[in-house]
């Protein structure tokens, strides 16, 4: 195979006076600073929004057969199509729904010198990150080289097949095979596709026979990423609808596990006794494919650890048998509800013990006519009578998101009453603007300050008028003691120049948001 030696290569060391500084430093020191740029490289994460690009090619990547000169050569050859892309690694899209990505930390500190290169090669953390697309073709030297260089390190899997994969694509196009053998080394695994079929193939792998244990997972995320329907009561996939046992059985050590989309058998270990988990979300699964109500308190009950909990269009498929003994979730301290009917959240919120409650996100999008305020008063009663000062969920609450809450004034003015030591709101005014209105009224009410939301400091919200946001700071502001100090608004926002310059000399911190962090 012909070399190929690039001009001014930068294997050879460029000295001035004599010296390269940057190898007089200890080895210690300068593995430190790549072990500090791979952690900020953002390569997974990028790829998570893209399905890959030309300066990822295979062809590009060293392989097991060529000398050191040659790996070299591949090495600094994707670096500099990296660099070809735009100066940072980046491209446009090449119109079937890519997008580049930028070139792994790992290959461009190899790539700097001879001595960056060995220092590079012996630290195996490098090369842990591992990201799958369509765009990786047999035989994936690419993948084959990451996991030869991190050795036995535990390594962090991406597969991203959204976009560009269809029902037809064989499972022998996705490298399954290479990486199944190192699933006792898996740390993190995340899987991102718009079509089932690899999704199920997936399931499948992991859950062979043949497979061992996860005993290093932490993190597992499987999203199968299409526009849900309202509450669909029949999974879409009948002759995919298996309910896979995974791993073996086995994965002890997970903290955190997402589905959105994907199913699994309930009753297995690893998520049916997660004594670690501190993460669980569960979205937009259809009625028939939803754990019991019995299987899902028994995840619950054996989350001991649980911190966060997210249901999305999912959670328990309800049955009479229910059980009326509370769920206690005593170190929850976020909860997500979202796209549910009206009566699971009363459900849930009536069975879920939540003492250590601090951070709450409601959003129920609903036919017209439809009314939330059940769910308000589940949040505003004693949450429980046994304490001897029984209080509300609503009055532990230090941040509060509601993208979306149909209800009636009433209902409104109750929550506020209840929120004494909440910090933060985040509203959304396209479907309701008295969340905003209400609060630069006076509060009436009996026994209570005379400012909704005492203790608010920090208001995110979309939609609605400088008018009446400046009503809202003015007020809060002559009351002294209850002034605004951050406040971030939707570029949708409707303000003027005058309105803006106006609020950003009234509050210490003020900033626009874009449309895309809104919502969940």
């Amino acid at each position: 195979m012909e070399t190929h030696v690039l001009p001014n290569d930068s294997f050879v060391t460029q000295k001035f006076g004599g010296v390269c500084f940057i190898n007089e430093l200890p080895l210690e020191t300068l593995s430190h600073i790549f072990e500090l740029g791979s952690m900020d490289d953002g390569f997974g994460e990028e790829q998570d929004k893209a399905s890959g690009s030309d300066v990822l090619h295979t062809d590009q990547l060293d392989a097991k057969t060529t000398s050191e000169k040659d790996t070299r050569a591949r090495d600094a050859e994707m670096v500099q199509r990296g660099e070809n892309k735009g100066g940072d690694g980046e491209s446009a899209s090449n119109g079937t729904g890519s997008s580049a990505t930028a070139v792994p930390f790992a290959f461009i500190v190899s790539y700097v010198c001879q001595h960056w290169r060995n220092v590079a090669l012996s630290m195996p953390s490098l090369w842990t990150t591992i990201v799958v697309t369509p765009e990786e073709r047999p035989p994936y030297e690419r993948i084959s080289t990451l996991l030869e260089r991190s050795k036995n390190h535990p390594i962090d899997i991406t597969i991203s097949y959204g976009g560009l994969v269809h029902f037809n694509v064989p499972s022998s196009e996705i490298p399954f095979a290479m990486l199944i053998p190192h699933i006792h080394r898996w740390r993190t695994i995340k899987v991102t596709v718009s079509e089932y079929y690899p999704m199920y193939a997936f399931l499948g792998a992991v859950s062979d026979p043949s497979v061992s244990a996860a005993p290093q997972l932490t993190t597992l995320e499987l999203h199968f990423c299409e526009d849900p329907e309202d509450d669909p009561e029949w999974f879409l996939y009948p002759t995919l609808g298996k309910n896979f046992t995974l791993f073996a059985d086995s994965a002890p050590l997970l903290t955190r596990i997402v589905l959105w989309g994907v199913h699994v058998d309930w009753d297995q270990p690893w998520i049916a006794s997660a004594s670690n988990l501190t993460d669980l979300e569960l979205a937009y699964h259809a009625e028939d494919v939803r754990p019991s109500s019995a299987q899902f308190s028994t995840i619950l009950r054996g989350a001991s650890a649980l911190q966060k909990l997210t249901l999305r269009q999912s959670g328990p498929c309800w049955e009479s048998t229910w059980s009326i003994i509370p769920i206690q979730l005593v170190r929850v301290t976020h909860l997500i509800l979202a796209f549910l009917t009206q009566e699971c959240p009363i459900r849930l919120l009536r069975n879920l013990y939540l003492p250590a409650l601090k951070h709450l996100t409601l959003n129920f999008y609903s036919d017209i006519g439809a009314d939330f305020g059940d769910v308000i008063r589940e949040l505003t009663q004693p949450a429980s009578p046994v304490q001897e000062q029984p209080r509300s969920l609503a009055s532990r609450l230090e941040s509060l998101k509601i993208p979306s809450l149909p209800c009636q004034l009433e209902c409104i003015e109750t929550l506020y009453s209840e929120l004494h030591n909440l910090r933060s709101l985040d509203i959304s005014l396209y479907y309701n603007p008295i969340f905003l209105d209400i609060l630069s009224t006076p509060c009436t009410l009996p026994g209570r300050d005379d400012i909704w939301l005492p203790r608010l400091a920090t208001l995110h919200l979309s939609g609605g008028s400088g008018i009446a946001l400046r009503r809202l700071v003015l007020q809060r502001k002559v009351a002294g003691r209850v002034s605004l100090s951050s406040l971030y608004v939707n570029r949708a926002f409707r303000l003027d120049d005058e309105e803006v310059n106006w609020l950003k000399e009234n509050v210490k911190t003020f900033e626009f948001f874009d449309n895309s962090k809104c919502g969940l």
